[in-house]
């Protein structure tokens, strides 16, 4: 389908959206580009002159946006579908936002769109990868001929009045450039950046680093800073260590754990559906069997570089844990109630038992905790009173207040 705008300008389309219905044929119905064109994507083409140029969609333009320096460069033209009258032009733009909102700015076009907005129609019709590509696609459309069309709108010919803008990386590398080339006029300068840099966290190196950010992005400061302290730490080992070493102790100072528990306090009233969920995620994340496996691999690397540690650290647990268990037993009688004999913890009783021929193992240890503790019963009737013939406490241990004491009958016997 082809709809003729003027003498100059006609539209192709590849389908007539008024012959669409709903009696269509079988073969039409399940045919992709038809479904496509109903949806609003039917493919067109414009004829400036008799030569075509395909009109490029959204998704389209987006694709062909410069990789290098992100600009959207491209060629459109505007038609007023009442009145045939069209302008050409050309636009750089380096966000889509401003892409969208340029519509053109020749006086005669700029007066009529003022006035019949609604009824003009914006097709882009090419794209670029510079803005001498697009002057040049512009001057090749443009010309005296399409000029002398009364229905066109431009009023000069295309490919003049707009110079090439330089991106911010361009004039960065063509300043870096320059600098390198004369390095006895910025000496000074380079030399008070270094002693700045190297003077510590002063008013003056806030304000810059605020600066640079200004005209920087995100992920481009953070792999300028990571290369800085790379580079630092290879030519500087010593004063990278003892950097690090600073700053772990600066990081376990009392000021700044305050400060991060307030803040984190603070962060939690404020969010505590947020909270909830973390505590989740981190006591999944620390008792799943890959952190497991990660930590005792970890451990056991650790170990064998570290043998002396290791050991110590084995001892000082052990030592810890003996000293949690420690605590002094009574072996009292059953019927009585009277002291037999005193331990110093309940693994010296049950070494006791044990070379006395009481118990087996040392595993009865367990029995006469569970006797001092008053655990319940395997079998779920009452407490455990007795273990290898024996009433077991620990010394010390007032049980006058316990209402179970009072029901087994037994002695304070401190």
């Amino acid at each position: 389908m082809v709809i003729a705008i003027n003498e100059n300008i006609k539209i192709w389309k590849e389908f007539n959206p008024f012959e669409f219905s709903f009696n269509e044929s079988i073969s039409n119905v399940f045919d992709s580009r038809r479904i496509l064109a109903r949806m609003g994507f039917n493919k067109e083409r414009i004829a400036i002159k008799d030569r075509w140029f395909d009109v490029l969609t959204s998704s389209e333009l987006v694709r062909k946006r410069n990789s290098t320096d992100g600009y959207y460069r491209a060629i459109y033209i505007q038609i007023n579908m009442d009145s045939g009258e069209y302008y050409v032009g050309k636009v750089n733009r380096p966000k889509w936002s401003e892409l969208i909102r340029y519509q053109g700015s020749g006086l005669k076009f700029s007066n009529k769109f003022k006035s019949d907005r609604n009824k003009f129609v914006r097709y882009y019709i090419a794209s670029c990868e510079t803005a001498e590509e697009t002057e040049q696609l512009e001057a090749s459309i443009v010309d005296s001929e399409l000029l002398s069309d009364e229905n066109c709108l431009n009023l000069v010919a295309g490919g003049s009045g707009t110079t090439k803008h330089p991106s911010i990386a361009e004039t960065s590398e063509k300043k870096r450039a320059y600098m390198k080339s004369n390095t006895k006029q910025f000496k000074p300068m380079l030399e008070a950046a270094k002693k700045a840099f190297r003077s510590g966290d002063t008013p003056a190196l806030r304000a810059r680093s605020r600066r640079i950010k200004e005209v920087m992005s995100t992920d481009e400061y953070r792999k300028m800073s990571a290369t800085r302290m790379e580079k630092w730490r290879r030519e500087n080992p010593e004063a990278y260590a003892a950097a690090r070493n600073k700053n772990r102790e600066a990081v376990k100072s009392p000021e700044r754990e305050a400060k991060r528990k307030a803040s984190f306090e603070k962060w939690i009233s404020a969010n505590p559906e947020k909270y909830k969920a973390w505590q989740e995620k981190l006591l999944s994340s620390r008792t799943s069997k890959e952190s497991k496996d990660k930590r005792k691999a970890s451990l056991k690397k650790w170990r064998d570089k570290n043998p002396d540690l290791a050991k110590a650290n084995a001892q000082k647990r052990a030592k810890a844990a003996a000293t949690k268990l420690n605590k002094e037993v009574c072996m009292l009688d059953l019927s009585s109630g009277k002291i037999l004999r005193r331990f110093q913890s309940q693994h010296e009783a049950a070494k006791w038992l044990v070379e006395n021929g009481k118990a087996k193992n040392m595993n009865c240890v367990s029995s006469i905790s569970s006797v001092c503790l008053r655990k319940p019963c395997s079998t779920g009737y009452g407490y455990r009173k007795k273990a290898y013939g024996y009433d077991w406490r620990f010394a010390g241990a007032s049980y006058a207040a316990n209402p179970l004491d009072a029901q087994l009958k037994l002695p304070n016997f401190e």
